[in-house]
């Protein structure tokens, strides 16, 4: 166990360097943005999640800082860090730029350690925030309140670098997306019983050799700038057009986000003109509503989905079924032409009995709804068996093709 004492417990001899030194300096770590993880998944799992923090934490020791700094938690919780600099580290600049450059440092180590922690779980980067501050000793004030003070302007500056951080991360998007610099790529769907190839997904990816090639990353840092809505609109407009080759006897399924439904760049006589000018069939295009967004309003929502089947004649399906509440409700309230099961549900289904029982419910679902299901994800030969044995009719996943540009053919079997 990574025990991290509470830094009440260490008052008295971080009193003590504060005299000795005539100060002190501090670094504040924000983990607490892994507390989602408690909220979906239970206390036992984020348990284990944040014993593996506090161990990324403290083997920073003798690297990142010095094994004679003092680690402790500003918490109950356990997911808010204290490092008290014993003392300035030779060849060190304690300047502003010194201490930025040091959180920096702290900052990207902690990141990059967490990162394979938390990812299952959260599906993006965990976002570690860290902060310092300077405090000299005063010897008319209490050392006590020193102290506290010295916390109070860490975590300030903290949210301060957070902000920053957020501010760059904005202006990159907005150039991402004013450059139309997302790249398309396409996965086959598969009939798991002759291996033919139906359609295809389009999937987007940000720059090459940069964090926004992952889909993951570049989607969350959208959410938290408030670029969601331009960015979907970029990744459809790209999907359609680099699909222009695609041969009409696919299908062509195209994420979306719930806010598209109502985009009025994506309606009426635009989208139909748009659809004329790059030459793919209405009836061909499916529209995969993810649950990035919640659903406010199903009546609404409802009303624009059928406008979409009827009026344009695009299929509806509901991306990442069986994994949460959200997207099964969405199934029931939309009774979609398909449902994707969640690549979730489908890792490891062969040796999870619970996992072939949802498959088995949502398959009987299906069939009640006129509904045809296809499982993502599908990347073992023992995986495929179990969904051929159940009954699923389509797939998609490694096991058959990486995704790819153009239209990539699937393995043989």
């Amino acid at each position: 166990m990574n025990d991290i004492p509470l830094y009440n417990d260490l008052i008295e001899k971080i009193k003590e360097i504060l005299t000795l030194n005539s100060g002190i300096s501090l670094l504040y770590i924000d983990c607490s943005k892994v507390t989602k993880i408690e909220q979906v998944f239970g206390k036992k799992i984020y348990g284990d999640v944040l014993r593996k923090i506090k161990g990324a934490v403290i083997g920073m020791k003798g690297k990142e800082i010095m094994p004679e700094d003092i680690v402790a938690t500003d918490n109950l919780d356990g997911s808010e860090f204290l490092v008290f600099l014993s003392k300035k580290p030779e060849g060190k600049d304690f300047s502003a730029d010194g201490f930025d450059m040091m959180c920096k440092k702290v900052s990207d180590c902690l990141n990059s350690a967490i990162f394979p922690i938390t990812f299952p779980y959260l599906q993006t980067k965990p976002k570690i925030s860290v902060g310092y501050s300077i405090i000299l000793h005063n010897p008319l004030i209490k050392e006590e309140r020193l102290i506290n003070k010295l916390i109070e302007d860490a975590k300030l500056m903290a949210g301060y670098r957070e902000f920053k951080r957020l501010v760059q991360t904005k202006e990159t998007l907005q150039e991402l997306i004013i450059k139309e610099n997302i790249s398309t790529f396409f996965q086959p769907v598969v009939n798991l019983n002759t291996f033919e190839i139906i359609g295809y997904e389009a999937l987007s990816r940000g720059p090459e050799h940069t964090e926004y090639r992952s889909p993951a990353v570049l989607f969350d840092a959208a959410a938290e700038t408030g670029l969601l809505l331009e960015l979907d609109r970029l990744c459809r407009k790209k999907a359609l057009l680099n699909a222009r080759s695609l041969s009409p006897r696919y299908k062509l399924f195209i994420n979306c986000l719930p806010s598209a439904i109502h985009d009025p760049e994506f309606k009426d006589e635009y989208l139909k003109a748009f659809i004329k000018e790059v030459a793919i069939n209405p009836a061909n295009i499916i529209l995969e509503v993810t649950e990035r967004e919640a659903v406010e309003n199903f009546d609404l929502f409802k009303k624009a989905v059928s406008y979409y089947s009827s009026d344009t004649g695009f299929a509806i399906a509901v991306d990442n079924t069986g994994s949460g509440f959200s997207s099964l409700e969405m199934v029931v309230e939309l009774k979609p032409q398909f449902i994707k099961l969640a690549m979730t549900v489908i890792r490891g289904i062969d040796k999870n009995i619970l996992k072939q029982e949802l498959v088995r419910a949502i398959s009987s679902l299906s069939g009640k709804i006129n509904s045809i299901i296809i499982a993502e994800g599908i990347e073992t030969q023992e995986e495929l068996k179990v969904l051929q044995d159940i009954g699923i009719p389509y797939g998609q996943g490694f096991l058959f093709a990486h995704p790819a540009f153009p239209f990539p053919g699937i393995k043989r079997f």
